[in-house]
């Protein structure tokens, strides 16, 4: 019997294999054949693009009733190892010396160790980009990772749980989440993911309902996948850090209980991510990859502690370095004065706060919105811009902050095109008519230096001369 398959002419991954008997019956087959071969195709396992190359193997030759494969088609793809099934030579290496090795634990669950050991024998993931699969009762469906190897694993659904705030599960708690991963799954738990939440892996799909029930039995929900809030992420806050200038905590509490519908029944043009840090310093990343990022911080000029910072300075802390490195030069020393910070020149960056024990942040504290983050999109990462430089962030229900969001998001919503990230939304219509849409007004706050460009705005009307004073066109104006 005659096999032909399309592979990447990079890494010999198989793309499609057909039968040659089944070509010539089925014109559906032969169309995509010919189809895949003449044109340029993305070859899920490296991503590459270009055309793929044509093998031809004879799988079985009846003589004698044996089947004779023949050597050379039956060759490893380029790249692939020539290794036995359950042989992973990589992986006992790792495990083989005198520090414990992950791959040892690894063996031990459900885990495709085959994926792994290619992995390493390739140096690249055999996983690639998922997609959802429909589950009744959650409506945000459920992630797959799809599987470059599909000889090895089909596939991967894995569930994501909605994390307590704080990230504080009780023992209890986890322990059973472990044994629901010991049961439906992989036994393996990715715990506290960039997106904030729990990641419960490689869940057979028939047993996703079974789950998804016991999981949300103990309390927990499930949901952030599809184009609705994902699961958002904050700092520890004022549990563990003195710089926190709001409570995450109960932000991100108060968020779920305002926004939990929209969490769980996607509705939106693509994905919005939201963060919410403590101050300035973004322990949670949300200006590099949140659509919708809260970010603390406080107006009046920082507090300082003389005899404390004195005490530092004593202790052998290098003053002088820190007043140079201040991004706004606000920053004084005087030996017998003390510190002193010029208050219009302070960007309220944390810098002096970070490195100074006997220096905190204000008291006259809210919150900024920002939007427009991304790590991936249509046209590459973007970092977050300011939309609104300061709010009061007030407990319990942070009313006026969670208004501006959902106002922001309903303008998005009605706006957007279809799988278009809102830092590509404010990039193609720009930040101008986005806060007309919104209805916010702009302030100079949102100017961080003046442009070295200068030139001027004017209507035509404004400059334009008689035709018998001057007989130049229009554009000679505009110049």
């Amino acid at each position: 019997m005659e096999k032909i398959k399309l592979c990447c002419a990079k890494c010999g991954f198989t793309v499609e294999e057909y039968v040659a008997d089944e070509l010539a019956a089925d014109s559906r087959k032969l169309k995509r054949y010919k189809y895949l071969k003449n044109k340029s195709s993305i070859c899920p396992s490296c991503l590459a693009s270009g055309r793929l190359n044509e093998l031809r193997a004879i799988e079985e030759a009846v003589v004698g009733g044996a089947a004779q494969p023949d050597a050379k088609s039956s060759a490893a793809p380029v790249g692939h190892a020539e290794y036995a099934a359950g042989e992973t030579p990589m992986m006992d290496a790792l495990a083989g010396r005198e520090w414990p090795s992950h791959t040892t634990e690894l063996k031990q669950t459900g885990y495709p160790v085959q994926m792994y050991e290619q992995a390493l024998q390739q140096r690249r993931t055999q996983w690639g980009y998922g997609g959802y699969v429909s589950l009744p009762g959650v409506a945000s469906g459920v992630l797959v990772r799809s599987s470059a190897r599909p000889d090895i694993t089909k596939g991967s659904n894995f569930l994501r749980i909605m994390d307590p705030c704080g990230n504080f599960f009780s023992a209890d708690a986890m322990r059973k989440l472990c044994d629901i991963a010991d049961k439906y799954a992989y036994g393996l738990l990715h715990l506290l993911s960039t997106g904030g939440d729990l990641e419960m892996l490689g869940i057979p799909t028939e047993n996703l309902k079974p789950a998804v029930e016991e999981i949300t039995a103990l309390g927990f929900d499930i949901g952030s996948t599809g184009d609705d809030y994902r699961t958002s992420e904050e700092c520890i806050g004022p549990a563990k850090c003195d710089l926190a200038l709001y409570d995450t905590l109960g932000f991100r509490y108060a968020w779920y209980r305002r926004f939990l519908d929209d969490v769980q029944y996607p509705r939106f043009p693509h994905k919005i991510k939201s963060k919410f840090a403590g101050c300035p310093n973004d322990c949670v990343r949300g200006c590099q990859k949140a659509d919708i990022f809260v970010c603390g911080v406080f107006r009046d000029s920082p507090r300082i502690d003389q005899p404390k910072v004195a005490e530092w300075v004593e202790g052998g802390g290098n003053i002088t370095l820190i007043c140079s490195r201040c991004p706004g030069r606000a920053l004084h020393w005087e030996p017998g004065r003390g510190l002193s910070i010029d208050a219009d020149s302070c960007m309220h960056c944390m810098y002096c706060s970070n490195k100074i024990s006997g220096v905190r942040p204000g008291v006259d504290r809210g919150v900024s919105i920002l939007v427009g983050g991304k790590l991936r999109g249509k046209y590459g990462p973007t970092l977050s811009k300011v939309l609104v430089p300061f709010l009061k962030a007030e407990p319990p229900d942070y009313k006026e902050v969670f208004d501006c969001i959902e106002r922001v998001t309903e303008i998005y919503d009605e706006h957007a095109r279809k799988k278009e990230r809102m830092g590509d939304f404010l990039l193609r219509i720009g930040m101008d008519e986005f806060y007309k849409l919104t209805g916010i007004t702009p302030t100079p706050h949102l100017v961080s230096q003046p442009r070295t460009n200068l030139f001027c705005h004017w209507d035509a009307e404004e400059v334009r001369p008689s035709h018998k004073e001057s007989p130049c066109p229009e554009s000679e104006y505009r110049r």
